[in-house]
Formats: C-alpha cells, sequence, structure tokens
C-alpha cells in the first residue's frame, strides 16, 4: 500500500480525531484484523452481523496498530488514543478506498458474472504480468473490494478487482468506489435469485459494471452468453467480445480437454494449452486474453503467461492421492456451474468409479426445486457412476437421478456434512474419481478432507491448489 497522511483519512472520511495528534503522521498501511495489525497501521474495525470489532480496538494497539477508526455511536470504557469519530466504518473503508483509487491512473480491471470471476482474476492477473494488484482469495464484496484497492502502491501497473453481489444495487455502488477502467462480464447465469429475482435481474445487477466504464474504457463480454449478448446494447464504450464462434472479436476454436487442462486455437491459429480443468474454462482465459490485448500485450507473452495457471483454492483444484483424483470444486455453485463441473467429471478418463459427491445450490429462491430436480436428471444422464447427494434440498437431486433410472445402489443421501462425514457413502478406491461441489453456505471440503483421509496407500500427493476460504458474493 502506498502510504497515507492522517490529514488524507480524515478528508477522505468525513472523520474527527478524538484528541490531539501532533503533526500529520503518516500511516504505512490500513488493516481490518486486529490480530494481524502492521506497525503503524490504521485498523477499521467493522460491524458484522455477530460480531462488532470494536471491542478489539484496544487489541489492535497493542498488536502495533498507530490509529484506529470508530463509530461515533461505539462505547469504551476509556476512550483509545488515536482514534478517529466516523459515522460508519464500514463506508469509511469504502471512502478511504475511493480517495485511495483516485491516486493512481493505472489501469483498473473489474471482473463480474455469476461464476468464473476468481478463475478469471487469477488468468487476468498473470497475462497482466509482474506489479499487477490482484482482489485476495474472492474479495468481492463491499469490505474486500476496498480493501484490494488499498493495496496498490507506486509500483502498480494494474489493478484486478472481483465484484460480486447477492442483491441489487451493489455492483453499482462497488464500481463507483473501484473507478473500473475495463469491465469484464463472464457470464449471467441463474444464481442468487433470491436476492435477485430473475434471471433478467442479475443480469440488469451484472449490467451496471459496463455502465460505470468510461467512455474511453473497454467492456469485454462473453458473447457465447445469451444475457450478456442482450447486455452489450447498454455498452457506451469500447466493446470486446469474446467466445468459440467467429463472430466474436477473440475467439477460440476447436476447444477440447486435455491430460492437463484445456486447449483450443485462438483464432483458429494459435494453440492456447492452459492447465485448468473444465471447458467452461475456455471461456475464461478468452476473457483474460482478451484483456492483455487490449492493454498492449503481445499474443505470445499471453500464451506463455497462461501456461503457468494453477487453479485457485476450491475452483476445480486437482489433487492426486495415490491412484485416486480427488476434485475439489466446493468453493460455490449454481445450477450452470454444477452443470460444467459433472461435465468435466464424465468426461475426463478415469479407470475407475467417477463419483459425484454434491451438495446443495443456496439462493434460489422460489426456483430452487425445479433446479436441484434437473440436476438429479443431469447427473442420471452423465454416466457418472456414483452420486452422493448432501443437504436437504439436495434430497430433490437423490430422488430425481434414480427416477431418470440411475441405480438406487449407486445413490447415497445425507441430510448435512456431519452426518455424512460420521458414515460415509462411499470409500475411495484405486482408480477413482471424485468431484465435491456445492455452494459455499454448506462448507462441502469438510466432507473432502475427511475423504482425502480414506484413501488408500495415498503415499505422497500432488496437489494443484487447495484451502479454505471465506463467504463472498457471486
Amino acid at each position: 500500500m502506498e502510504p497515507i497522511r492522517f490529514s488524507d483519512v480524515l478528508r477522505a472520511t468525513g472523520g474527527q480525531p478524538a484528541g490531539p495528534v501532533d503533526g500529520d503522521p503518516v500511516i504505512p498501511a490500513v488493516s481490518t484484523d486486529s490480530r494481524e495489525v502492521p506497525s503503524g497501521a490504521l485498523f477499521i474495525p467493522l460491524r458484522g452481523k455477530r460480531l462488532d470489532a470494536h471491542q478489539f480496538v484496544e487489541q489492535a494497539f497493542l498488536n502495533g496498530a498507530g490509529f484506529s477508526l470508530a463509530a461515533r455511536d461505539a462505547e469504551f470504557a476509556r476512550m483509545p488514543a488515536n482514534v478517529i469519530l466516523v459515522k460508519d466504518t464500514t463506508r469509511a473503508l469504502a471512502d478511504l478506498a475511493r480517495w485511495h483509487r483516485s491516486r493512481f491512473s493505472v489501469p483498473v480491471i473489474g471482473i463480474t458474472g455469476s461464476c468464473g470471476k476468481t478463475t478469471t482474476k487469477e488468468m487476468v492477473r498473470l497475462v497482466l504480468g509482474r506489479d499487477v494488484v490482484s482482489s485476495p482469495a474472492s474479495f468481492n464484496n463491499e469490505i474486500g473490494v476496498p480493501l484490494t484497492l488499498l493495496q496498490m502502491d507506486a509500483r502498480t501497473r494494474a489493478c484486478v478487482v472481483e465484484i460480486g453481489t447477492n442483491s441489487p444495487g451493489e455492483i453499482a455502488t462497488l464500481s463507483a468506489i473501484a473507478k473500473p477502467t475495463v469491465g469484464i462480464v463472464t457470464n449471467v447465469e441463474e444464481a442468487h435469485l433470491e436476492g435477485l429475482g430473475s434471471v433478467r435481474g442479475v443480469m440488469e445487477e451484472k449490467s451496471a459494471l459496463l455502465r460505470a466504464l468510461p467512455q474511453d474504457g473497454a467492456a469485454i463480454v462473453n458473447a457465447d452468453n445469451y444475457w450478456c449478448r442482450e447486455m452489450m446494447e447498454q455498452v457506451d464504450c469500447h466493446l470486446i467480445t469474446y467466445g468459440t464462434w467467429e463472430d466474436s472479436d477473440i475467439y477460440g476454436l476447436e476447444p477440447r480437454s486435455t491430460a492437463d487442462g484445456i486447449a483450443f486455437y485462438l483464432y483458429g491459429k494459435m494453440l492456447f494449452e492452459v492447465p485448468a480443468l473444465g471447458l467452461h474454462n475456455v471461456a475464461n482465459a478468452l476473457a483474460a486474453i482478451a484483456t492483455g490485448l487490449w492493454l498492449g500485450q503481445g499474443p505470445l507473452v499471453v500464451r506463455d503467461a497462461l501456461t503457468g495457471y494453477k487453479a485457485p483454492p476450491m475452483r476445480m483444484a486437482r489433487e492426486v492421492l495415490g491412484e485416486v483424483v480427488l476434485v475439489n470444486d466446493a468453493y460455490n455453485a449454481n445450477p450452470r456451474s454444477m452443470e460444467a463441473a459433472i461435465m468435466e467429471l464424465s468426461q475426463r478418463p478415469a479407470r475407475g468409479r467417477r463419483v459425484a459427491v454434491l451438495g446443495e445450490m443456496l439462493e434460489l429462491g422460489p426456483d430452487s426445486e425445479r433446479h436441484h430436480r434437473a440436476l438429479g436428471r443431469k447427473v442420471a444422464n452423465s454416466g457418472i457412476d456414483c452420486l452422493w447427494a448432501v443437504g436437504p434440498s439436495a434430497a430433490l437431486v437423490a430422488e430425481e437421478a434414480v427416477k431418470q433410472g440411475m441405480s438406487a445402489g449407486n445413490v447415497r443421501y445425507h441430510p448435512g456434512v456431519d452426518e455424512a462425514v460420521a458414515e460415509p457413502a462411499y470409500e475411495p478406491v484405486a482408480g477413482d474419481s471424485w468431484l465435491f461441489k456445492a455452494s459455499r453456505g454448506m462448507r462441502l471440503e469438510r466432507l473432502l478432507e475427511h475423504v482425502r483421509g480414506l484413501v488408500p496407500d495415498a503415499g505422497g500427493s500432488a496437489a494443484f491448489g487447495a484451502g479454505r476460504l471465506g463467504r463472498a458474493h457471486g
């Protein structure tokens, strides 16, 4: 982060010092975690539904903070020194990030979509090269976007920001903070319908990113997606389309799976090979290529960069344990991403069983039953050998799969992850390929961790992406 002055914090946030401060001190960093505060940093205590971090202000000072924000209505037994009082600390974080963003004239790439944001972000980061700031993990909400922007410093050549949503107006608000110069829309699908109402509602919300772009900016849009095509009519800046048909500006032909990932021919001529599981990642790679070309990277540089891709944790992250393959795609799920993951499992070569461990797709509103039953039909028709459904709505997946002809002996159900861990439906055997996928609220990776311990004679393992992340928007 580029250091900021105390007076700049006051000006950006409209804050007032709780007590006298000598001079105009320089603040080297901003933190929202009282446990890991860089020396001299500004601590910002956030209020959530379960926790008010104002209770950790004094601890933040003990851990090295130089200053802290605090809401004016916060109660302290004794007002700590070096506190800046603001109306709302979350709003102040956004205001500070907006001001910090205005200090830099580098490209800021905003990425939204119903799925594929984090994968595309990682590919774009690779393509743009050194000194690129990007969202840690899936920092795509009202806290994560400001924290990403605050990483920018004098060396930054570009910033890549995920922008998510689960209710109307969020993308417009986050875009006003980030002020993107390039906007990528990966797709529009049936996700977060509880908050956004319909797919058209999702499209309108995602369109806010494109409306926020300056006239000399670039909107990079997936031409293979029906709703994205309709969204293009709202673009007032440069429009760059990408897809797997020749009517796109950036297109990849003959997409196919390879032993290590995917491959396609850019413009039907230049072979690209990317170590990313799933044909749906062809679109994400094309979005990254379009971004790189727009920002001046050469096609050979872009191609070489993408060969270094590694799956982010819990996003089609492949792990080989002995003779068993585990694919962790448990970060999130909606109908489209479930379909893509099942297709990948069904098409990927496997010497033994293909086992799909599928949890609930959350936030689908009144259409939830319809989507879960449709998922069961897709599983039954995919050629997958075993289905392990976990979670209340996943019972519909199991029921529909059996109705569609999948052997009842190869379909198992547990009402929750704890029950599944206590009494596993299947145990891995040599030659198996397993897929784990569910919405974030399921925390299905807990079951994967248990299954990992059941793998026979695993010996050494080769893992491509592993870890645990917090909740984020879609």
